[in-house]
């Protein structure tokens, strides 16, 4: 109950947290709420005798191996001491293990408490979502802190907008993950908040100025009608949905004809024209992560053996190198930093998210958009990353993977507020 009571409010604490780091109360607020909800889902699961936590446990152990005999070895690793080994290591680690333990208690949780299951989501998402929006219209109002820092060469007139939040790109896949399941719970039975929905989220993409939020939004907004179609519906309807398939890639030919004006008016020309000069095609999807990680390789090759690097050299491995030491590619980084382990993190969670959507394809009406939402997530962590590895992804992302085990969303999906049901003894079930 006590989850069910302080998960919603965690985007708001994550914002409160970013407000006040110029004043004499920056502490890490957003870092003590979040370690709090993890010790209380543990403990939860622990109580539930969940087998899924032995593993997550494991892959705890295993990735840490890497780093820790790294700084066993090393001898500007191990001057430092226990402490700077934890602090380097551990909150990475935590981050990308918690979509996976968040999923393992959800899972539980809605079919225990469906009804409080339900309750909690749509409040979480709902708050998340004014969250995000109240940040942007602060932003607006010349509060807050904007998406991207000026670039040398560049002279692009507009920087984006992300309030008090520090990362933009994880802000951008949650506004993904939020809406996509506020545009679900919409669609077909609120067709007007749905279309007022997407106008915000399509509006929110922009003003945050990413490739990925604006190209994902915009994929939400057109396929999840499309992936909510009751059966027969595309046998039905063809004829209109061909005229509207013409119609969309008349749109897009007019969007690349118009393209450079398009991305002037967005303030984006200067940066995707440099990018483009600099690395070609792949420059402007990658924004030059593929350099970093040729860095990033070149420079651990160099310095450790074959050893450190199959099981991971650790955060503070690659950060004694170099400046920049993230990719932003949550795959590598990963890999780089904590190995074999860090691979299968990577390939458990996703391969986790799209087992339980694809097995509940043909009884449960929400898979179809959770699949979408999870192969845009995996796009984007191959991309721009801050997915496995977000702070602020693990909870909205595992609530809406759970949710595909609600009964109670399989039968009406109209948004009802049912009352909260107690289940069994927890110590007992």
């Amino acid at each position: 109950m006590l989850l069910f009571y302080l998960a919603p409010w965690f985007l708001l604490i994550d914002s409160i947290s970013g407000a006040l780091q110029q004043t004499p109360l920056a502490l890490p607020w957003s870092l003590l709420f979040k370690a709090l909800l993890l010790s209380l889902l543990i403990w939860q699961l622990i109580l539930w005798r969940c087998i899924s936590l032995l593993l997550i446990s494991g892959l705890l152990l295993l990735a840490l191996a890497g780093p820790a005999y790294s700084y066993l070895t090393i001898p500007a690793l191990s001057s430092r001491g226990a402490g700077h080994f934890i602090a380097s290591e551990l909150p990475l680690l935590v981050k990308a293990l918690a979509p996976l333990l968040a999923f393992g208690f959800f899972r539980q949780f809605c079919r225990r408490y469906p009804d409080a299951f339900v309750v909690m989501t749509d409040r979480l998402m709902l708050l998340s979502y004014g969250v995000i929006l109240l940040n942007l219209a602060l932003g607006l109002a010349g509060l807050g802190y904007t998406a991207y820092q000026p670039m040398d060469n560049v002279a692009q007139p507009f920087l984006g907008l992300k309030g008090f939040f520090y990362s933009t790109n994880e802000l951008a896949v949650v506004l993904l993950v939020v809406s996509g399941w506020l545009l679900w719970r919409s669609w077909p039975t609120h067709k007007a908040r749905y279309m007022m929905i997407s106008l915000l989220t399509l509006a929110s993409a922009m003003l945050l100025l990413t490739k990925t939020g604006l190209l994902g939004s915009l994929l939400l907004v057109v396929c999840i009608p499309l992936l909510a179609a009751k059966p027969g519906f595309y046998r039905q309807y063809y004829r209109q949905l061909l005229v509207c398939l013409l119609l969309a890639l008349i749109t897009l030919l007019l969007v690349i004809w118009y393209a450079e004006p398009l991305l002037r008016a967005a303030g984006l020309y200067d940066k995707l024209a440099y990018a483009y000069q600099q690395r070609g095609v792949l420059g402007i999807l990658l924004s030059s992560r593929d350099l970093y990680l040729t860095v990033v390789w070149q420079q651990t090759e160099q310095h450790y053996e074959l050893l450190h690097r199959l099981f991971g050299v650790g955060v503070a491995g690659v950060s004694v190198l170099l400046k920049k030491y993230f990719i932003e590619i949550d795959l590598f980084d990963l890999l780089m930093f904590y190995g074999l382990a860090g691979g299968l993190i990577f390939s458990l969670t996703f391969g986790r998210f799209f087992y339980s959507s694809v097995a509940q394809l043909a009884v449960h009406p929400l898979a179809a958009t959770v699949l979408f939402i999870n192969i845009v997530l995996l796009g984007v962590a191959m991309l721009a990353g801050h997915v496995v590895t977000s702070g602020m992804l693990w909870l909205p992302w595992a609530l809406v993977n759970a949710a595909v085990y609600n009964a109670r969303l399989a039968t009406s999906v109209t948004g009802g507020k049912p009352a909260v049901a107690r289940g069994p003894d927890e110590r007992s079930a």
